[in-house]
């Protein structure tokens, strides 16, 4: 099975990567939610608004301030590239606004 990693531009997660052989489970977790939502990431797919999960994971490693508890609904990340090695994949989502 081939490494996953997220990499995001712009927005709360502006140059964070989220990889499934970290060895937090949770990161492991929120790849692959956000890959299942942003239809296995396709390009034009939609990651939008953080779950109550992904919301405490940002805030426990610094990510996303207190305050700034969710996203809001006109703010979402865009898959705009998807790319494939031999032992990994690799999808950027680029932050968008309505």
């Amino acid at each position: 099975m081939k490494t996953m990693a997220l990499e995001f531009v712009g927005g709360y997660w502006d140059g964070k990567t989220l990889r499934t052989d970290s060895s937090d489970f949770e990161e492991q977790l929120l790849v692959a939610g956000c890959y299942e939502l942003s239809h296995h990431g396709s390009i034009g797919g939609r990651c939008a608004e953080l779950s109550s999960d992904a919301v405490r994971f940002a805030q426990r490693h610094s990510w996303l301030a207190k305050e700034e508890a969710s996203w809001s609904g006109d703010h979402r990340y865009l898959v705009t590239e998807h790319r494939e090695t031999e032992t990994e994949i690799i999808i950027t989502f680029k932050f968008q606004t309505t």
